[in-house]
């Protein structure tokens, strides 16, 4: 399968390839992998500290300077499309709508559990059923550190 390397913190670098790449499948029938390069600045996970083989210096550097969403955010005002102001007033107004929104996402009830079973496979597996009757024994167990009351249609 083609394969086109691109520099993933680049928005207009990454728009073109997949152009690009879209036209080759369509033009040619075939599949493509776009491989976008990019930083990642958090960890692999809460137990992963990607401290042990990056500075802090280094990550700072791709949080302030490299970063993709800056580097857009600095060709729009050279551009004179964007201004600090604007980033600004945009800034305000969309941290008041994240707030509103996890306001209201914190008031209702949370998925049941149970639909974590079945979303990849068409009928559950024999090992994916044990896991889940396990998972309902364990919580009916030790309910009082479960807050059940605040899911979808727990069934015990």
């Amino acid at each position: 399968m083609p394969c086109i390397r691109v520099d993933g913190n680049d928005i207009f670098a990454m728009y073109n390839v997949t152009k690009a790449a879209r036209e080759i499948c369509l033009s040619q029938s075939r599949p493509i992998l776009i491989e976008a390069m990019t930083y990642r600045i958090g960890h692999h996970s809460t137990p992963h500290d990607s401290r042990s083989y990056r500075s802090v210096d280094e990550v700072n550097q791709w949080d302030k300077v490299e970063n993709p969403i800056l580097r857009l955010k600095k060709y729009m005002i050279a551009q004179d499309w964007w201004s600090e102001e604007k980033d600004k007033d945009w800034m305000k107004e969309n941290r008041r709508r994240v707030i509103e929104a996890f306001q209201a996402a914190g008031k209702k009830k949370k998925p049941n559990p149970e639909l974590m079973f079945g979303d990849v496979y068409d009928t559950l597996t024999k090992n994916l059923q044990q896991q889940m009757q396990y998972m309902k024994e364990h919580v009916e167990k030790y309910k009082e550190n479960y807050p059940i009351d605040r899911f979808n249609s727990w069934k015990k």
